[in-house]
């Protein structure tokens, strides 16, 4: 790409430029010749003013995203014989997919490469050395995927256990979970460009919290979200009873109108047990340091989801030093955007007159202590407190203009408010942020979970049919002091990384255990339904119903969804490991797993690990393959290049 205007400057420093800085220099330079009173001067001069500004964001985009840097070649690279990531290969989906191939190939021969001293120790327990093979394979991948910007699981964890280093490796071969890793990437990317571009704010030709491509990315994904839901019905696979989800998603709070109105209860709540306590309300706003808003001239490049960090690790130290303090206070948080995009923070807090000035001396040190000396006297542009007054209004009516504003937009004067909510939810999305958490108080999941339970499920105690009727009626202040006894019950289960996972299906009252979650349920594409439901008619069974033997046909309305992805992982257990991955240095382990998987499929069989001389088409000669019986295929070693089914 090169450019036809500006002085020797622009067109000699516009080719070092990243591509998404030399498609906006271009975007622009093309407005500015729509203009009819636009001269070849003053064209040539906008030219060298926004190459100019380019250079600048290009500087805080490399920092950000070293593979843009197209100075030093790194778009031409290639490491390990797989290309290297750069914008146009995180921007196009189908080249996305084959570098994530291409790594998750590689990483299963990293994971060959690992030795393992089979060894016993005095107690006869090879645990350790178990231990040591898995860490070897964790850090030989999980620098890999640094080389492509993406972090490993369980990076920021200190002690990792055997599990733990099992579950990650299963993740870093999982094509579906690279993949998405990818995508989170090209998400932050986009959105981190726009912002350093100066296409996020409130001035002309910006927009206001999030940019246009990523609220168009975001608008986007809603509309296949629906179309998803439109297409799909949940199915109890105990009972065979089938529930459009659309109609099921209409009564959760995923519905924005749902999730306003259970908002506005809880605030209403809080603001009933403060009353009934005694307690009096505090409504903190909090801002962030210069160097973390794009607006600024001390702005250092820092990203939105920096600046979001920072907060929470600053919050968390609040409320660590008001629990060592036994400091009592509940409330809510709201996480909201400036028009730049930087988070702010909007604290509404209860707590007891007497905590009043410890709390707000606590806050407003860590809010105000990192660049102190750039607020002087005034600390109200990164700290502002406010008492409530009752003659004004209760704490309720001032936490309502928060909510509508970054849920629904309803209620609220602005005629943009609607569309205003929507970018906030976009950001929020975008950027991973959380926009609401309430603290201190009863968990919202205990509050949702008793208001599905069953009125004659909860009558035998007076004081557990209490708590029911108040979390039936919307009374959360009242819950909150009558659902003290009550716990929360879930059920464990294992996916396919062998992570826990932890399934809410009722709470414990004492000790009886009130169930509000019955049967399995799975989502099942309305068109498999139809199909299962066409090929019973059609054998001359009744259809598929919950007064007949509805099992029979589950599994082959559900067969697709139970066999995209599952056959691609075999369990990592300790046997799986070795056979499969390790080699071990007295003799090579037999694999009898692979041979009953590939039988009658590839012809002859060879075990893990095996290495063969095979002519490649990417390197051009004869290159040494290994076999990687998960895919039935042998990889190339030099390239990575694969072949399906094993030669003969």
């Amino acid at each position: 790409m090169k450019i036809q205007h500006g002085s020797i400057f622009a067109r000699h420093h516009f080719p070092s430029l990243p591509v998404v800085v030399k498609n906006d220099v271009m975007k622009k330079i093309q407005a500015r010749k729509k203009r009819g009173s636009a001269s070849q001067r003053n064209i040539d001069l906008y030219a060298d003013e926004v190459v100019s500004d380019g250079l600048k964001a290009a500087v805080l985009i490399e920092k950000e995203f070293p593979f843009v840097d197209s100075r030093n070649g790194i778009e031409k690279e290639r490491i390990h014989g797989m290309e290297a990531l750069n914008h146009f290969v995180l921007m196009q989906d189908e080249e996305l997919k084959k570098l994530t191939q291409k790594l998750v190939n590689h990483n299963i021969k990293l994971i060959g490469s690992v030795e393992f001293d089979d060894h016993e120790d005095e107690d006869g327990d090879d645990g350790y050395a178990y231990m040591n093979s898995l860490f070897d394979a964790y850090a030989l991948i999980r620098d890999k995927l640094s080389e492509y910007y993406l972090v490993a699981p369980m990076s920021d964890k200190k002690n990792l256990t055997t599990e733990n280093l099992e579950v990650a490796i299963k993740k870093m071969i999982c094509d579906d979970w690279i993949l998405k890793q990818f995508l989170s990437l090209r998400r932050f990317y986009i959105e981190y460009t726009q912002i350093a571009l100066g296409r996020v704010g409130n001035g002309k030709h910006q927009s206001k919290m999030i940019s246009d491509i990523s609220y168009g990315n975001w608008t986007e994904s809603q509309r296949k979200a629906m179309a998803f839901i439109e297409a799909t019905c949940l199915v109890n696979e105990d009972t065979g009873e089938q529930y459009d989800l659309k109609e099921v998603v209409k009564r959760t709070t995923s519905n924005p109108r749902n999730r306003h109105i259970e908002m506005m209860v809880k605030t209403r709540g809080f603001e009933e047990l403060a009353v009934s306590k005694g307690y009096t309300a505090l409504f903190f706003t909090w801002t962030l340091a210069s160097k973390y808003h794009r607006n600024s001239s001390k702005w250092d490049g820092s990203s939105v989801k920096k600046g979001a960090r920072r907060m929470m690790k600053l919050w968390g130290f609040v409320r660590a030093v008001l629990g060592k303090e036994d400091i009592d206070f509940f409330g809510t948080r709201v996480s909201e955007p400036h028009k730049d995009g930087t988070v702010h923070g909007h604290y509404f807090l209860f707590c007891h007159p007497d905590d009043k000035a410890r709390i707000i001396e606590v806050m407003q040190h860590y809010a105000t202590q990192e660049d102190r000396e750039e607020l002087g006297d005034d600390i109200t542009p990164r700290f502002v407190v406010e008492e409530n007054d009752p003659e004004k209004g209760g704490a309720t009516a001032y936490i309502a203009k928060y909510i509508a504003k970054n849920v629904t937009g309803s209620f609220l004067p602005e005629s943009d408010s609607e569309l205003n909510a929507f970018k906030a939810r976009a950001w929020s999305s975008t950027h991973r942020i959380k926009q609401f958490q309430s603290f201190g108080s009863v968990s919202v999941s205990l509050w949702r979970t008793v208001r599905r339970a069953k009125r004659e499920d909860v009558v035998f105690n007076p004081d557990c049919l209490a708590m029911f009727d108040h979390a039936d009626k919307s009374r959360w202040a009242k819950f909150c002091e009558t659902a003290q006894e009550a716990k929360l019950v879930v059920e464990k289960s294992v996916n396919r990384y062998g992570e826990t996972l932890r399934k809410v299906i009722g709470f414990s009252w004492l000790c009886k255990t009130i169930l509000t979650t019955n049967g399995n349920f799975k989502l099942v594409s309305k068109s498999a339904l139809a199909s299962a439901d066409k090929a019973l008619k059609s054998s001359g069974a009744t259809s598929w119903s919950t007064e007949n033997n509805c099992n029979q046909s589950q599994p082959e309305a559900t067969g697709n969804e139970n066999n995209t992805k599952e056959s691609r992982f075999v369990p990592l257990s300790k046997a799986d490991f070795f056979d499969k991955y390790i080699r071990p240095k007295k003799k090579p382990a037999t694999d009898e797993y692979a041979g009953s998987y590939l039988e009658g499929v590839v012809g002859k069989l060879r075990k893990a690990g095996d290495m063969i001389k095979q002519h490649c088409n990417c390197c051009g000669d004869e290159s040494e393959f290994y076999s990687n019986v998960e895919s039935a295929s042998y990889i190339c070693m030099p390239c990575s290049g694969v072949v399906f089914g094993y030669p003969q």
